[in-house]
C-alpha cells in the first residue's frame, strides 16, 4: 500500500472545503468524496488541530478525482514525499510517525548506526519504488549519468564500511526490476569483482 501525505498548506485547503462539508456530512464521508479514497490518517496536534492528511492506497478510484481548484498532493521530489512506515517497527518508534519522508529514509540509510534502522530505511524506500514505477524511473535517471564504478566509489565514500551490505538490500528487495540490475552491478564494483 502506498501512501501519499499532504503538506500543511493543502491541509489548510482540504480544512477549508471539508468546512463547507461538515454541516452536510459527517467527517469521515466528506473526506472519502473529498479525497477519492476510503482509506486516509489524519494527524492532529495536542489542541485537536489537524496538521497532516496521510492518504493510503494513493490514488483515487477509477472515475474519481480532486476537484480542479485543489492542487495535486503528490510532492514533486520524492525526497519530500511521505511513505508508510510499519506500525511498531524500528523507524516509526524512532521518528515517532506512522511516515518518513524520502529525505529522512536516504539519511537513515546512510547515516544511522543501527544496521537494523539502516535495514528497515531501505525496505520502506525499496518498497515504495517497486510500488511506483515512477519514484524508481526517478532514482535510477539522477544515476543514469554516473557508471557503476563512480556510484560504488560514491556509496562507499557516503556509507563507508555500510555501503556493501546496504547495495546488497536494494539488489535483494528489487531483484527482478531495473533498480535490483543497477544494485547487482554496484554491488560487484564494491566486492571488487
Amino acid at each position: 500500500m502506498m501512501a501519499i501525505s499532504i503538506d500543511a498548506a493543502t491541509v489548510h485547503q482540504v480544512e477549508r472545503v471539508l468546512a463547507r462539508d461538515r454541516l452536510a456530512m459527517p467527517l469521515p464521508e466528506a473526506l472519502g468524496r473529498r479525497l477519492g479514497v476510503e482509506s486516509w490518517m489524519l494527524t492532529l496536534d495536542a489542541d485537536g488541530t489537524l496538521r497532516a492528511i496521510t492518504v493510503l492506497g494513493g490514488v483515487a478510484p477509477p472515475g474519481r478525482s480532486l476537484p480542479a481548484s485543489e492542487p495535486a498532493m503528490t510532492p514533486a521530489s520524492p525526497l519530500e514525499r511521505r511513505f508508510a512506515l510499519a506500525p511498531g517497527g524500528a523507524l516509526s518508534r524512532l521518528l515517532g510517525e506512522a511516515t518518513a519522508t524520502g529525505q529522512q529514509l536516504a539519511d537513515l540509510v546512510l547515516r544511522h548506526d543501527d544496521q537494523a534502522v539502516r535495514a528497515e530505511a531501505v525496505r520502506v524506500a525499496v518498497d515504495a519504488m517497486t510500488r511506483d514505477p515512477a519514484l524508481e524511473r526517478a532514482l535510477l535517471g539522477a544515476v543514469q549519468g554516473v557508471d557503476d564504478a563512480g556510484l560504488a566509489a560514491t556509496l562507499a565514500g557516503v556509507a563507508g564500511d555500510q555501503a556493501s551490505t546496504l547495495v546488497r538490500l536494494v539488489a535483494e528487495q528489487a531483484r527482478g526490476r531495473p533498480l535490483g540490475r543497477r544494485a547487482a552491478r554496484v554491488l560487484d564494483r564494491l566486492d571488487g569483482r
